[in-house]
């Protein structure tokens, strides 16, 4: 609260247990928040990491492809799909030394499973001609 120049709020007694404070969270919110926002993302990581208070920013997509531990674990990689070309992807997330796991494709082509599908929802082999001469298929 002193970072966020709310150091008053240390003073209120709802301040002392962290049962108190999570049912003052809108106040605790407010106070960090509006200080968050008027400050650039890397200042505002500069100065909680001088305090030694914990934060990290949230990162959009831009930030996880451009961030250097992310493409040092390859944790989006890309995959060639046949239609599309190559994709930008995640990968498996728990690659493990002994099961490191593989992504073997990005996903089955458009249409590859209308047949069985609707095969299971009840549809004979004639309906499914019906609808694929009428352009629904």
């Amino acid at each position: 609260m002193r970072l966020v120049d709310r150091p008053e709020l240390i003073d209120e007694p709802w301040f002392a247990t962290g049962a108190d404070r999570a049912r003052h969270a809108d106040v605790l919110d407010e106070a960090v928040g509006s200080w968050i926002a008027r400050r650039t993302r890397s200042d505002v990581v500069a100065a909680f990491e001088k305090a030694e208070a914990a934060v990290a920013p949230v990162q959009d997509v831009r930030d996880v492809l451009a961030d250097p531990q992310y493409q040092a674990l390859d944790t989006i990689t890309t995959v060639d799909d046949p239609e599309l070309g190559p994709l930008r992807m995640q990968n498996v997330l728990f690659r493990l030394s002994a099961t490191p796991g593989a992504i073997r494709w990005a996903g089955r082509p458009h249409g590859a499973d209308t047949d069985e599908v609707l095969t299971e929802l009840g549809l004979s082999e004639t309906d499914l001609k019906a609808l694929r001469a009428e352009g629904a298929l």
